[in-house]
């Protein structure tokens, strides 16, 4: 039997196992349960002494690894054989999506020292782009990060400090993401254009995202402020999420509905279940469905919402991952969702609009209530966003390029189903 350590800052939260067949349990700690202040890893891992089996604690790790070609290249690359999702967290578990921090059983973290850093140089990113190289392979394999982001693109957690970028050499908690363009596609290359333009309309109409940024040269890089960091008295801290496959105990490879994941609908009364302000974060939500069909996110899986520990309790995290999709003929034209039965926009009608609403439990008022909201605020900020993002960026079209679909999806959304 093999175990892993699983911390919250210094305290022990519990012990991730696997035995010899590579089933994985976990347990948590008799101190962690006894702690007022204690919270569980996901809804799906409640508090208690029981041990939980190979599925559910499974459903919960393996979804804070990187997913695909990124995983595949990483296990490939490794100085040490990793087999599975425990060899994976056993090597690169001290900096993961939430709070928690997971180390050998025989290792304690201790207290994350500032000046373990080292910086990337912007022209070090470069020259790995130019090989056609993963970024999270080159930093993890020859640059000494030690990080765990999970999803399917390549991305690199970063500090930055006074424009610089650095990786920790211990636990220091990273303060933003960065991404570079999708290399799936030949098409994709503006795709932090696309992201960046997509998030900062996203803020403007109403929704809660992150800062973003773009880091202009050679090649351009998206910077997203991690939401599940946050900064007291000069220190970062890490906050503890859990995606929506996470809070439900499945794996990733559930993530789409069309794979067996979940529907809108559940998620909206998952939410509406645990929130501990269900109406103002069932409003985002139901705002961010609206606004994904409206850009054309047709990647907007279970896995790009989740929720951030408060001290209270739950709360719906801010929303990320937001480009349009649809710009990119690559790409498959079907939403994430079923809309009544219905995943190609063109094709929603009243009669998709009605069975949706009922699905959730709701009239189809409440259902369309957000947007009419949000084309509202569409209507007043779109062209405003559409000139200050060519004034920053001249000569990128990918702002006025997702305006037409934008303009396009709303003239049939508000004939088809009667929106102002």
């Amino acid at each position: 039997m093999k175990a892993l350590n699983v911390f919250y800052e210094t305290e022990i939260v519990g012990v991730l196992s696997e035995d010899d067949e590579e089933r994985l349990s976990f347990n948590y700690s008799k101190t962690w349960l006894e702690n007022p202040h204690s919270f569980p890893l996901s809804i799906a891992l409640k508090l208690t002494e029981e041990a939980y089996g190979h599925l559910l604690t499974k459903a919960f790790f393996e979804n804070l690894l990187p997913e695909g070609s990124v995983k595949e290249i990483l296990e490939e690359h490794s100085k040490t054989n990793i087999k599975g999702e425990f060899d994976f967290l056993k090597i690169y578990g001290e900096d993961c999506a939430g709070a928690f921090v997971i180390t050998p059983l025989n290792q304690v973290p201790i207290k994350p020292n500032q000046n373990l850093k080292k910086e990337i140089e912007l022209e070090t990113l470069y020259g790995y782009l130019n090989q056609n190289k993963s970024l999270t392979d080159a930093i993890v394999n020859n640059e000494g990060g030690h990080f765990s982001l999970a999803g399917a693109q390549d991305k690199i957690p970063v500090i930055i400090e006074d424009t610089k970028l650095y990786i920790p050499l211990g636990n220091i908690p990273t303060t933003d993401i960065v991404k570079p363009h999708v290399r799936y596609f030949n098409s994709t290359k503006d795709s932090p254009y696309n992201e960046y333009f997509c998030m900062k309309l996203a803020r403007a109409v109403g929704l809660n995202v992150p800062d973003v940024d773009i880091i202009e040269g050679e090649y351009p890089l998206y910077i997203t402020r991690r939401f599940d960091r946050i900064e007291v008295d000069a220190v970062i801290k890490r906050i503890h999420q859990q995606d929506f496959c996470q809070a439900r105990g499945i794996t990733s490879s559930k993530k789409y509905e069309s794979d067996g994941g979940p529907t809108f609908a559940s998620n909206y009364n998952l939410v509406k279940d645990v929130s501990v302000a269900p109406i103002p974060d069932l409003n985002q939500l139901l705002m961010w469905l609206w606004f994904n069909l409206v850009i054309g996110n047709n990647d907007c899986h279970s896995k790009n919402l989740a929720f951030l520990q408060t001290k209270v309790g739950l709360r719906l995290s801010p929303f990320y991952d937001l480009l349009s999709t649809t710009i990119y003929k690559e790409i498959s034209p079907r939403f994430s969702y079923s809309f009544g039965k219905q995943m190609l926009w063109y094709k929603m009608s009243k009669k998709n609009l009605a069975m949706q609403a009922k699905e959730m439990g709701i009239s189809e008022a409440a259902f369309k209530n957000p947007a009419n909201k949000l084309f509202k605020e569409l209507d007043k900020h779109l062209e405003q966003n559409i000139e200050e993002f060519e004034s920053r960026f001249p000569g990128i079209k990918t702002a006025s390029v997702i305006e037409k679909e934008i303009k396009k999806r709303m003239r049939y959304f508000r004939d088809k189903f009667s929106l102002p």
